[in-house]
């Protein structure tokens, strides 16, 4: 590493003892998404005192109706160093689930902290380092707000992190669909009497079943790695009643954005033919999807190469890893270079908890995740610097990404 790299390192490393307090305050506050109240100020106030400016609070919009979103709990933290030099975006996630930290999104708000410590320190001569704060990835997201938002209009390359099984550095995660949360899918038919006049009711829950049914034969006919999940939240209010609404609740995955879009219209007529098999009527409307990233291989690669300078094993990172689960990350890695830096949260030999559980919250405030959070945040800093420091670099990575864009 050169002087200015071997500065960022000791920049992080000087505050190592702050960023442990991040990690451990955000997992002791344990805000469920669009709550996360004091884990935000916690945060901006910290930023703040690095001299970035903080814009707390954001107002998004809607990708794909529209409507403006108010979002107190996401912040803009801006580091200006040379106009008119590359700008770099460090997401930051700290909402919790129910039972916690349990997917270690207090890890990610630190490492990205890090990060952006160890770039304020390099980017005085170069360009800009923006934090973002991006509440509720656990529930419907906010980073599609946010970027419909044009808060990221200016930003050349994002980073991420997450932990893992072990190190990679790359952007995956299935494409995913559901209908807006307001009303799911719901039908709506005729209550009656369900025993003294049958014939008059039009049952609600019928269609849902049919519904149902039809997922299940769609399930027979469609690519091995595509996903339906759904429940059934609301079947009516007594037994003996013909129900006159039921919902619902549907999601759709894929590891190929236009496959996705394919999966939508089949369900559009699944929707359709409950409806005209009962005489009842739905009512739903697709929300914006989540689409897969726009890969970008060589700065995937790059990471990994630049992973041996902080004394990590290269043959550790893995890719072309079989996307699993999806993220509002999919909106700004399929408009923006984007690279995730994956680091393992239990040492060599042991087995990581399930994700989402108990067992996993327990352990995300712990020093041996804190220390590999933070050594992720260094492999951020030295990917960001060596990228969007280099211009002839950072031009080639805007060609490749053009290149594998597709609308």
């Amino acid at each position: 590493m050169n002087s200015a790299e071997l500065r960022m390192m000791e920049v992080i490393d000087n505050n190592s003892k702050r960023i442990h307090n991040v990690a451990k305050k955000i997992w002791e506050f344990a805000e469920i998404g669009w709550k996360e109240f004091k884990s935000s100020a916690l945060l901006m106030d910290e930023f703040e005192k690095e001299g970035f400016e903080v814009q707390r609070g954001l107002l998004g919009k809607h990708p794909k109706f529209g409507n403006e979103i108010d979002m107190p709990t996401a912040f803009k933290a801006v580091y200006k160093g040379k106009e008119d030099g590359p700008v770099v975006g460090l997401l930051l996630e700290y909402d919790a689930l129910p039972n916690g930290h349990a997917c270690g999104h207090n890890l990610i708000a630190s490492a990205g902290f890090a990060a952006a410590l160890g770039l304020k320190e390099a980017f005085k001569d170069i360009g800009t380092v923006i934090a973002y704060g991006t509440p509720a990835e656990e529930q419907d997201g906010s980073k599609q707000y946010i970027l419909a938002g044009g808060h990221l209009k200016e930003v050349d390359l994002v980073l991420i992190n997450h932990y893992g099984r072990d190190w990679c550095s790359e952007v995956t995660g299935k494409a995913m669909v559901t209908p807006t949360y307001d009303n799911w899918i719901t039908f709506y038919g005729q209550a009656a009497h369900a025993s003294a006049a049958p014939e008059e009711g039009r049952s609600a829950l019928d269609a849902v079943m049919l519904a149902a049914l039809g997922f299940e034969f769609m399930r027979e006919h469609m690519v091995e790695t595509n996903r339906i999940h759904y429940i059934i939240s609301k079947g009516g209010t007594a037994s003996n009643t013909v129900p006159e609404e039921a919902t619902l609740n549907l999601c759709l995955r894929s590891n190929d954005s236009g496959e996705l879009n394919d999966m939508m219209r089949r369900a559009d007529n699944i929707i359709r033919g409950a409806e005209l098999m009962t005489d009842t009527k739905a009512v739903y409307k697709w929300d914006a999807p989540w689409y897969c990233a726009t890969p970008v291989p060589s700065l995937y690669h790059d990471a990994a190469d630049y992973a041996v300078d902080l004394g990590l094993d290269r043959s550790r990172f893995s890719f072309g890893n079989m996307p699993r689960a999806s993220s509002d990350l999919g909106f700004i890695a399929y408009e923006i270079p984007t690279v995730e830096i994956t680091w393992p949260i239990v040492k060599d030999g042991e087995t990581p908890p399930t994700g989402h559980s108990d067992e996993l919250a327990a352990i995300t405030c712990q020093e041996f995740p804190i220390e590999q959070s933070i050594l992720a945040g260094k492999l951020m800093a030295l990917t960001a610097l060596r990228v969007a420091g280099n211009p002839e670099k950072l031009s080639a990575l805007k060609e490749e990404f053009a290149r594998n864009f597709s609308e």
